[in-house]
């Protein structure tokens, strides 16, 4: 198994719109997008940030996405995903991933154990206590804060807004294909050209 092909999505900013403000517009669709591949036929999309840079905290303004097969990134339906945003980017045909590749990276998904509410409902939840047991169980613990890239996400549950932080290490060519829902992964790697 290996990821042969890609598509990419430049984003456009203009004097109107921020770079940030379309991740987060694109970001979402495209994540829902591979929720529904997902539950099809599980994580076989890996996304990429070419411009990522830890250093400045930011993606960069591309996203790659990657698939085993054409027909994998062609049932993904981009353009008509993101057709209210075609003024602000510029999605590639899919293309096979060039033969010379000797990188690979992974990119995942961070989580900081900073929200001290949402702590308290867990340890509550898994140690049987109340919620304001579990409060006072929490209450000198120190926040950790990551100053990972992120994309502004909105839960379709509670509708609350969340940092979707975003890690890289270098990585090595697997054989397995395990992506979330976001196209991130800590085990499996995407080519980085």
């Amino acid at each position: 198994m290996s990821l042969d092909y890609f598509c990419e999505i430049t984003l456009l900013p203009g004097g109107d719109i921020s770079l940030y403000f379309l991740w987060e517009k694109i970001f979402f669709p495209v994540h829902l997008a591979l929720a529904e591949m997902q539950d099809k036929q599980g994580g076989v999309l890996g996304c990429s940030f070419p411009g990522y840079d830890a250093k400045i905290f930011q993606l960069g303004n591309k996203l790659r996405l990657f698939a085993e097969t054409e027909t994998d990134l062609e049932k993904l339906g981009l353009r008509k995903v993101m057709q209210n945003f075609s003024d602000y980017l510029h999605i590639t045909r899919v293309r096979h991933v060039p033969e010379n590749v000797d990188k690979f990276a992974c990119f995942f998904r961070i989580q900081t154990k900073s929200n001290t509410e949402r702590l308290a409902r867990r340890k509550a939840k898994r140690k049987a206590i109340s919620y304001e047991e579990a409060l006072h169980l929490l209450e000198n613990r120190k926040n950790r804060e990551s100053k990972a890239p992120f994309i502004w996400m909105k839960s379709l549950s509670s509708g609350k807004r969340y940092r979707l932080m975003i890690g890289r290490c270098e990585g090595q060519p697997t054989g397995t294909l395990q992506f979330s829902s976001y196209g991130l992964s800590r085990v499996s790697s995407v080519p980085v050209f």
